[in-house]
């Protein structure tokens, strides 16, 4: 006789078999009166006539088989980007408040009638300013949620993703919500920002470089941010941008980009203007914003773009344990804001200048100047069958890695603009 139990692996199938008769192709022969325990998961494969490996031959582990050094522990825990990490978290966060509020349990299991009346209470209740969650946003606390658990214990994720999907058509468009997205910082507009910037000083030296580089290499905040000295490299016609990873392309190489030289952009002597900046730069001490003697900001694994105080020297970081040296995408978010705003450009077609519209912007450029699709995911780092960049980036106004092949180069100089002295143009 053959019974099956449930094992600790949801996967696993336990047989607790018995020799029904003499045939020794069967099973092995167990101690007289005592049963024999196989081990069976979906994934076993035997040859015929092969008899399954017994439960009671697995490997004695000890305490030891299941503990790791404290740094492996940390690697493990914070796996992952580290956005990523903080937004999962704060989403299993209140999930787990809100079912002890409701007499529920979140933890070490759960059940999908638990999380369905979770997302039933988002999508009544909304968000504490009165605004309501947006269907993407609520499908990304869904994976969040359900991806806490064990896969043999997870609640039913299709039954919410439907539960979402039917908020969004009966409700959250019915309310007039969308997407909200950001303006593309196309070039006409882009010059127009980078006119009211003053680059007599330190700071404006380092944003107009990093405006351009960003709208150049299409990035997104984050990657601007993560810049190294060393992965920049100026031409005499452009420079060379190394990225070592982007959003979309976490594994894998990196690669070189050239960015073309052009009137507008002035890419070649903004960038050699702050690099100048950062040779004269000392790291700060307690005592002496830039010491003479200090360690040089110039040094290949240093961020390219760095913290300034308002006289222009670095800022002390000791205090940024997340970043250290390194910008927050945020920083780099609110500056672009600031210097839209500086230059009566926050609003572009009633959507709001931000840090993506850095990415938006120059995709936008090169769809209307008929640059293939496939051209615009090598530049913006897409997927080469991604259609983002005409579905999602692209904002119309009313490469390969080793050549210096720039889609931009079918940008006309100035975007609209057939001269420069139309910049001072509304």
């Amino acid at each position: 006789m053959t019974t099956a139990t449930e094992a600790t692996d949801p996967d696993d199938i336990v047989y607790d078999a018995e020799i029904v008769d003499d045939d020794e192709r069967l099973l092995p022969a167990a101690p007289a009166g005592a049963p024999v325990t196989y081990r069976i998961t979906r994934h076993t494969i035997l040859a015929e006539g092969e008899a399954p490996p017994r439960a009671d031959e697995e490997p004695p582990f000890t305490e030891k088989d299941f503990t790791v050094p404290p740094r492996v522990k940390k690697r493990i825990t914070e796996r992952g980007a580290r956005n990523t990490r903080v937004n999962r978290d704060s989403t299993r966060t209140r999930f787990e408040q809100w079912c002890v509020k409701e007499g529920r349990i979140a933890q070490p299991t759960t059940t999908t009638a638990n999380v369905a009346a979770y997302f039933g209470y988002l999508m009544e209740t909304g968000k504490p300013d009165g605004s309501k969650y947006s269907p993407d946003s609520l499908l990304a606390y869904c994976s969040r949620i359900v991806s806490w658990y064990a896969k043999g214990d997870r609640p039913d994720a299709s039954l919410v993703r439907e539960m979402i999907e039917d908020y969004r058509l009966e409700e959250f468009i019915p309310a007039g919500g969308e997407k909200e997205q950001s303006a593309g910082l196309t070039l006409k507009y882009l010059v127009k920002v980078l006119a009211k910037i003053d680059e007599s000083t330190r700071i404006g030296r380092r944003d107009a470089a990093m405006l351009v580089l960003q709208y150049g290499m299409l990035y997104r905040s984050i990657e601007v941010t993560n810049l190294l000295v060393k992965q920049i490299r100026v031409d005499t016609d452009g420079v060379w941008v190394w990225t070592a990873k982007s959003k979309t392309r976490r594994k894998g190489k990196g690669r070189w980009r050239f960015i073309r030289d052009r009137a507008d952009l002035q890419i070649v002597a903004r960038v050699r203007a702050w690099l100048a900046d950062l040779r004269e730069l000392r790291e700060p001490t307690e005592h002496d914003q830039n010491p003479a003697d200090g360690e040089s900001a110039y040094l290949p694994a240093k961020p390219l773009f760095r913290a300034l105080t308002t006289t222009g020297n670095l800022k002390r970081r000791k205090n940024a344990t997340v970043r250290g040296l390194f910008l927050t995408g945020r920083a780099v978010n609110e500056m672009i804001k600031a210097r839209a705003e500086n230059a009566g450009v926050a609003l572009i077609n009633g959507l709001k200048v931000t840090s993506h519209s850095l990415r938006a912007g120059p995709n936008t450029d090169m769809a209307e100047a008929l640059v293939p699709l496939a051209e615009r995911n090598t530049a913006g780092d897409w997927s080469p069958d991604s259609t983002l960049a005409d579905d999602v980036y692209n904002r119309p106004d009313g490469t390969i890695d080793t050549s210096k092949d720039d889609p931009l180069d079918a940008v006309p100089l100035w975007g609209a603009f057939e001269d420069q002295t139309a910049l001072d143009k509304p």
